[in-house]
């Protein structure tokens, strides 16, 4: 990054976002990084914004008012809120991304920031040592979203030369936010539940396991990767 140039959080209070957020002012300070969610964030020591990242107009006044370079894209329905209301899932992923896409490609942004997620993986997919060009049949709108994602965000890359990059996440397990509705928060939920002596009742099997990263690690590897 330049000295003058601004990233853009999407989704800034979310699981993800609020301790990415965090981390990127550590590294280029407070004021370079503007964080925005569709509601007011509190307790922040930089810039803020309330913007809903479907409204195109409102996204990219902010990209213009602020100078940015760099776009984080972090909103979106994840696996297990998305399944409630599918067409509504869809629409909000793929809508806010196209947004992101043509603005950053409008606005010649250096560099914007898509990520992923294992839900691309279906069962056909191999279960250990999962290569990266592995067959993709999700079984959720998120992951059917995310491959979609992937995809567009490959065509903008070689048809305009956009810089978009992307990791696929697992579960996220950390502790400095509220779960968001994705496949694998049950093992932060259950946490919660427990400090306030409730009962939980998880929806897999006991002997279920499923991949999952400590947020302090999925953090390094996405600064890592931008």
């Amino acid at each position: 990054m330049m000295k003058n140039d601004r990233i853009l959080i999407i989704g800034a209070g979310g699981q993800i976002g609020a301790v990415l957020t965090e981390a990127l002012r550590e590294v280029y300070g407070p004021d370079h990084v503007i964080a925005t969610d569709l509601r007011a964030l509190e307790g922040q020591n930089g810039p803020t914004e309330i913007v809903n990242a479907l409204d195109a107009p409102a996204l990219e006044e902010v990209v213009k008012k602020w100078g940015i370079s760099q776009i984080y894209h972090l909103a979106a329905i994840l696996s297990a809120t998305g399944e409630k209301d599918p067409m509504r899932a869809w629409d909000i992923n793929m809508r806010s991304l196209f947004n992101v896409l043509e603005i950053s490609r409008q606005h010649n942004l250096s560099k914007v920031y898509f990520p992923s997620s294992i839900a691309v993986f279906g069962r056909e997919a191999a279960h250990r040592n999962t290569p990266q060009y592995e067959v993709l049949i999700p079984e959720t709108v998120y992951g059917i979203s995310k491959v979609a994602g992937e995809n567009w965000a490959n065509y903008y890359f070689r048809r305009y030369g956009l810089d978009v990059r992307s990791m696929r996440y697992p579960g996220i397990i950390g502790y400095q936010s509220m779960p968001g509705g994705g496949t694998t928060d049950y093992a932060v939920d259950i946490y919660h539940y427990a400090v306030q002596q409730k009962p939980y009742a998880c929806f897999l099997s006991q002997d279920t396991s499923l991949p999952m990263l400590y947020m302090p690690d999925a953090i390094r590897g996405t600064l890592e990767l931008m």
